[in-house]
């Protein structure tokens, strides 16, 4: 299924809306991915190494291409296919959102449980506040089912 996500920046660097409600990820803060899964979104927290490359590939300038398989995540020319991250409930919530949802929108959050400076990397059934945020041109993944 091909789908295309909107995306947003925010108009000032680091600032960003905050996460909101969602369930814990027991022992995510010991992993190299943190999985944040709330009613309508779903955040990942990655290391700051990895994180700095997602996001300049998936908020950057460029039309990267992404996706989603039952087992691996394709990014470019990157495939991340490590189990123990793509057989969490936090990767199979995102797949949901992403195969279920209409809109989905794509932005930096943050939440006070995490350090200052910590980012999170969501996908949202719900556009970011427009006070903050600018879109961009349009993500185009695929998801297979």
């Amino acid at each position: 299924m091909e789908k295309n996500v909107r995306r947003y920046s925010a108009y000032i660097p680091r600032w960003c809306q905050a996460f909101g409600d969602h369930a814990p990820d027991p022992g995510g803060e010991g992993r190299a991915v943190e999985w944040l899964v709330g009613a309508d979104a779903v955040g990942v927290v990655v290391l700051p190494d990895v994180r700095r490359l997602l996001t300049h590939e998936l908020l950057g300038a460029s039309r990267p291409e992404l996706e989603f398989g039952r087992h691996s995540v394709r990014l470019n020319q990157r495939t991340f296919d490590q189990m123990n991250i793509l057989g969490h409930p936090g990767y199979a919530a995102l797949r949901e959102l992403l195969l279920g949802a209409e809109d989905a929108h794509m932005y930096l959050t943050y939440h006070l449980i995490h350090p200052p400076g910590t980012r999170i990397i969501t996908i949202s059934r719900k556009a970011p506040l427009p006070l903050l945020y600018k879109e961009m041109a349009p993500l185009r993944i695929t998801v297979c089912e």
